[in-house]
């Protein structure tokens, strides 16, 4: 009975259908042999794209091209989108709004001259009134006047990549509105095997000695006016345009007149540079003195649209034969300084651009002056000219000299922004550490000599990270001293090892954690030379060291000032005095062996006393100064980050001390 009313069903479904004129339903993989679809009145329905269906590769009609626009319309749209974007309020992070307005910069660079981004600058600088930032002056004659820095930021802006941390670090180091990038992973396997046992320690002294003279930052200014305001409010003070303009003086009316023998915030005048060499010549027996270092920085601070080429070229040639003449048979190994080239401070990879060197002629200049007067070789001279002024000379007592070019870590170096997460881009560590496995290898023992220190907040974070891993591969046994200017004070910088939990590894992918130190294990010391210059409220200062004949370690130091408190009272040349001995001055109680260096274990050994002695750190900062009457106080956290400043040999362990 149930099968027979099914069928009846269906029999009365089939007549239904029938009854309307329609035909039976398509079964769902049903194909019309013409892939059409009957629709009556209307068009024919197609299938698989049959029939006037338009073919897969038919190509749309495009709008119209975009306009063609010259470069001032493009020119005047990135000025308007920079400016908007650090204006316009619809980004409140200063960290973006400086990387976004870089990275528009950095696309424009890729299509426009570096006229036209020269001009671009000028006009963002002059819209959002960026004149403080142009070394007191214009924002014409900064980016294309007697400066003309556009040009150089055109070249870095065209390189820079969001993709390598170039916005990031540019607007961290310059602007400090960004967070410091991450720290780079170094490999120490890619650069020195790993340090060998019978080269964990340094040799024994051997009792004998010889003086070495070590002097820096000589900045003697040839423009400096006498009798000129020498309490200025912008700019470099005692010329002939200095101005004091809240108390409406001149150099025609100074508020305190500009002494021949120099002041607190002026550039070295010629007498007073002259007389560091008598006083030295007073002090010390030249005869004992078997050679002599320079730390760099010989250019006067002059504003950017009052310095060039020119001026460069004129003082560190007549920096060199002063230098020759006051030191006579005394051989100087010098080192340049980020005052040392023009642009201030800038300098590119041989790789950066077309394989040719802007600087150059800087460093064929400063070599061939060394190489003139008889301190390196032509050989050096040749590879110095054309790496950045580097070379490695061994001198007639068989140590072995590296200078290096530290303006490669230097914060205000605009080329340090491309390509940030390389720490070698110019491939001057890597020199270094060619000459140390050499030096290892011959057991032979190492000077390092450089400008800018490598912690502190003047150095960029990857490439110091890296020099503090090859200092702590070949000290103390290869290693026998490092020492650097820059600061205008008398410091020290410690290099420690790392904590033994602390490895780095190839295989395992471990990476060293640079603030992770064992403070002890001292390994080397950094000697920081007092400037010649009194500028930025310090005297004038210069270093004796006794260094032991074998060993090449710095035995005992002194150092002589001038205060610049009495230049109005000199006559008829400036006074230098003895202002310390190390030895007596940081170990009074001779607990420290008298015939054992003042090494790293020393100077460490002073920091644990400092921790516990607030008067012996107040000492260290006033004798850094060379006892200024201008010393700042210094009390409480000031002490602590004085203290971490001296243990801190890298960038990202100087970090740590604020």
């Amino acid at each position: 009975m149930f099968i027979r009313s099914r069928l009846f069903v269906l029999a009365l479904l089939a007549s239904r259908v029938a009854g309307h004129g329609l035909q039976r339903r398509a079964n769902p993989l049903d194909k019309y042999p013409q892939n059409t679809v009957p629709n009556g009145n209307g068009p024919v329905l197609y299938y698989n794209g049959s029939g006037p269906v338009p073919s897969v590769n038919t190509i749309s009609p495009e709008p119209a091209p975009l306009p063609g626009l010259t470069v001032g319309q493009i020119s005047a749209s990135i000025v308007h989108e920079v400016v908007a974007i650090s204006t316009g309020g619809l980004i409140n992070d200063s960290c973006t709004i400086c990387q976004a307005s870089l990275d528009v910069l950095h696309i424009a660079s890729l299509t426009l001259s570096q006229d036209a981004m020269t001009a671009i600058m000028i006009d963002i600088c002059v819209a959002l009134d960026l004149n403080s930032l142009t070394d007191h002056g214009s924002c014409e004659s900064y980016f294309s006047g007697t400066g003309g820095l556009g040009p150089y930021f055109a070249q870095v802006l065209q390189k820079m990549s969001l993709a390598t941390g170039d916005m990031q670090a540019f607007c961290f180091h310059e602007f400090s509105t960004c967070k410091a990038p991450p720290l780079v992973k170094i490999n120490e396997s890619d650069w020195f095997a790993p340090k060998p046992a019978n080269r964990m320690s340094a040799p024994q002294p051997s009792g004998e000695t010889f003086n070495v003279l070590h002097f820096s930052d000589w900045h003697m200014d040839p423009r400096y006016d006498v009798g000129g305001e020498a309490n200025c409010t912008t700019g470099l003070c005692c010329r002939f345009d200095s101005a004091n303009s809240h108390l409406n003086t001149t150099s025609l009316n100074p508020s305190l007149p500009a002494s021949r023998f120099g002041d607190f915030v002026c550039d070295s005048p010629a007498d007073l540079a002259l007389s560091a060499f008598s006083s030295m010549r007073q002090n010390v027996n030249f005869s004992s003195v078997a050679l002599s270092i320079f730390t760099g920085d010989i250019v006067s601070h002059d504003r950017t649209n009052q310095a060039s080429e020119a001026l460069s070229e004129y003082e560190e040639t007549t920096a060199y034969e002063t230098f020759k003449a006051q030191l006579g048979s005394i051989p100087l190994y010098a080192t340049l300084g980020n005052h040392d080239s023009w642009p201030s401070g800038f300098n590119t990879p041989n790789s950066f651009q077309n394989g040719t060197n802007a600087f150059s002629w800087n460093y064929e200049l400063l070599s061939s002056l060394w190489q003139a007067k008889g301190w390196i070789n032509g050989t050096e001279q040749q590879y110095a000219s054309s790496h950045y002024g580097a070379y490695a000379h061994t001198t007639k007592e068989g140590l072995r000299v590296v200078s290096i070019n530290t303006d490669f870590w230097y914060t205000p170096n605009i080329f340090n922004y491309h390509n940030y997460t390389n720490p070698d881009k110019s491939g001057i560590l890597r020199f270094l550490v060619s000459e140390l496995l050499a030096a290892e290898a011959a057991n032979q023992r190492v000077w390092i000599i450089g400008h800018v220190p490598s912690g502190g907040g003047s150095a960029i974070a990857n490439p110091s990270i890296l020099f503090h891993s090859i200092v702590a591969r070949f000290s103390p046994s290869t290693i026998a001293g490092v020492f650097f200017g820059h600061t205008h004070q008398d410091n020290k910088q410690l290099f420690y090892d790392f904590a033994s939990s602390n490895s780095s590894s190839a295989s395992s992918g471990v990476v060293r954690n640079y603030t992770d130190l064992d403070y002890d294990a001292p390994l080397m010391v950094a000697w920081v030379g007092p400037s010649i210059v009194p500028l930025t409220n310090y005297n004038a200062g210069w270093s004796v060291y006794s260094v032991d004949a074998v060993t090449f370690e710095v035995m005992n130091a002194q150092v002589y000032f001038a205060n610049i408190s009495n230049t109005l009272s000199w006559s008829p040349e400036p006074v230098w005095e003895f202002e310390y001995d190390a030895r007596s001055t940081y170990d009074p109680l001779c607990q420290w062996p008298a015939s054992a260096p003042l090494n790293a274990t020393f100077w460490s050994r002073v920091t644990d006393m400092m921790m516990k002695n607030d008067s012996l750190i107040e000492e260290y900062l006033f004798l850094a100064t060379k006892k200024s009457v201008l010393t700042p106080a210094c009390v409480g956290k000031c002490l602590e980050r004085s203290i971490c400043s001296i243990r801190s040999s890298n960038r990202a362990v100087s970090d740590t001390c604020a």
